[in-house]
């Protein structure tokens, strides 16, 4: 055995190991859920307080909407329909996307 042949046995011995991609898909996926359980719980608070505020504001806000609620029921049904809308063109953007296709390879 030559010594070129002895280093290369020597290097190829102590070889880094391979790179498991189902494990780092694993933890990529953990840290993800982790994160978005994280963010949920920073906004407990806030969904706490805001129902509070809105109960708080029951007796000034409730003979306001008896007076109101007839002349916003136009505009109430417009928003909804403008939030329909926003949200199926946003949903067909990125179903036609063309970033969302395959590539085509050529052989």
């Amino acid at each position: 055995m030559t010594p070129e042949q002895k280093l290369s046995a020597l290097f190829a011995a102590e070889a880094p190991p391979a790179r498991d991609y189902a494990f780092q898909v694993r933890i990529a996926q953990a840290i993800a859920l982790r994160r978005a359980w994280m963010t949920v719980a920073a906004l407990v608070p806030w969904g706490v307080a805001s129902v509070a505020v809105l109960w708080a504001l029951i007796p000034v806000v409730g003979p306001m909407t008896e007076s109101l609620g007839p002349a916003l029921e136009p505009a109430a049904a417009m928003l909804a329909g403008a939030a329909v809308t926003a949200v199926a063109a946003l949903w067909l953007s990125r179903r036609f996307n063309g970033r969302s296709r395959k590539p085509f390879i050529a052989r």
